[in-house]
């Protein structure tokens, strides 16, 4: 990308992508300064810089002379969407200094950077915050908190012996991960950050006869009488009964699962008990996301659009639908069974959604409940498509995957 200047001629601002070998060092004192009071310089940029799924190439840099004064940081990740992986730019640590506020620089950052994106392979990208919706941020998932008394979790397995796991178990952590997270949709393949201590990791797991890892549950020790899981693989029972013994050994009466997937065999098993479901919803200030490339996601999407209609009221439908997001249009041409895209045309069976067709894309509720809140247009056959083609995924990302 070519470098390009803001500001009056007075006070030129260069605007470049990130540079890990010339930058790291001076992106992470400023991230620092922004978000941790001057604090873990250090890690912030061993971890979420250097070693982590940080994309130097999308996140962008303002100048103003050798001050840094602004930054739009990006983590690139696959998001999982149904049995697919999107490209993901997740966007965190945006923050100009203060001094240089008011002067449209997050502005400049920002299209540069959705420039970038699309250049680089992405298809979406997802934030928070209450400040995007001009880029065509949208909302994606809600927060969900499981909440059960340590009474109410019977004892339907024996807890297997356990153990706070090292940093050097990480890979096995996350390939467990990613084989329990296959298709829950919005969960991120991972690696993604890296553990630095046992402290950061607070991961407790056991293991088979062979001795591989089996099951594993991530709960920090934090204050108070609720234990705080935030995430977990293997038998659901079993890590409910290391649950249980963890708040039996931390003198805990009540169980709190954040961020965890209403799929997950885990949030599932609470649901057979005296749980307490709180979601929250968002407008503008929680999780939000953007369309990057709709003709590529569709495209990745096809297999899932054919499996999803051969198993629907519409098996046999033919035809063209027109889907319009807020910067580009494009077909899925129905035949046969197979499902194709083409460039945009003007059918009759159309939806006209706008930057929310980006929530069709991953799913983020039921179709029909979509259109009524984001008063999408649709022609022909269009809404009774988009029940079939776009169902319900219930994305979520897990805690940990937050940038």
């Amino acid at each position: 990308m070519e470098d390009s200047r803001v500001g009056h001629s007075s006070h030129p601002y260069l605007l470049t992508p990130g540079d890990a070998d010339r930058h790291l060092d001076v992106v992470a004192r400023f991230v620092s300064e922004a978000f941790a009071g001057g604090e873990h310089v250090e890690e912030i940029g061993q971890k979420y810089l250097r070693n982590g799924h940080y994309d130097w190439d999308t996140t962008q840099l303002i100048w103003d002379a050798d001050e840094l004064v602004h930054h739009w940081g990006v983590w690139g990740y696959g998001m999982r969407v149904d049995d697919v992986s999107l490209r993901t730019a997740g966007v965190g640590a945006v923050v100009t200094r203060e001094s240089h506020r008011q002067r449209g620089l997050m502005h400049r950052a920002a299209l540069a950077s959705f420039d970038a994106m699309r250049a680089n392979g992405y298809h979406l990208s997802v934030l928070r915050g209450r400040h995007y919706a001009r880029y065509d941020y949208v909302r994606a998932w809600n927060y969900v908190t499981y909440r059960i008394e340590r009474a109410a979790i019977s004892a339907r397995a024996t807890a297997p012996a356990f153990q706070l796991l090292t940093p050097g178990m990480l890979d096995a952590v996350n390939h467990l991960y990613n084989t329990a997270h296959t298709r829950l949709s919005g969960t991120a393949v991972r690696p993604t950050y890296p553990i630095l201590d046992k402290e950061d990791m607070q991961v407790y797991g056991w293991f088979d006869d062979q001795g591989l890892l089996c099951g594993y549950v991530r709960a920090p020790v934090e204050e108070g009488n609720t234990l705080r899981c935030l995430e977990g693989a293997g038998d659901a029972e079993e890590c409910l009964a290391v649950l249980g013994a963890l708040m039996d050994e931390r003198k805990q009466d009540s169980l709190e699962l954040f961020s965890v997937h209403h799929q997950h065999p885990l949030s599932q098993a609470l649901r057979t008990r005296a749980c307490v479901i709180e979601e929250r919803f968002f407008k503008q200030s929680g999780w939000q996301v953007r369309m990057v490339n709709l003709r590529a996601c569709l495209q990745k999407l096809c297999p899932c659009f054919e499996r999803r209609l051969q198993h629907s009221r519409m098996a046999g439908w033919e035809g063209i639908l027109t889907l319009e997001g807020s910067r580009e249009t494009a077909d899925l041409s129905v035949s046969s069974g197979r499902v194709v895209v083409l460039d945009g045309s003007a059918s009759a069976h159309f939806l006209r959604a706008g930057a929310a067709l980006a929530r069709f894309i991953i799913g983020s509720d039921q179709a029909e409940e979509i259109i009524r809140q984001e008063e999408v247009e649709c022609g022909g056959d269009g809404a009774g498509l988009a029940s079939i083609l776009f169902p319900n995924l219930q994305p979520l990302l897990s805690h940990w995957d937050e940038f």
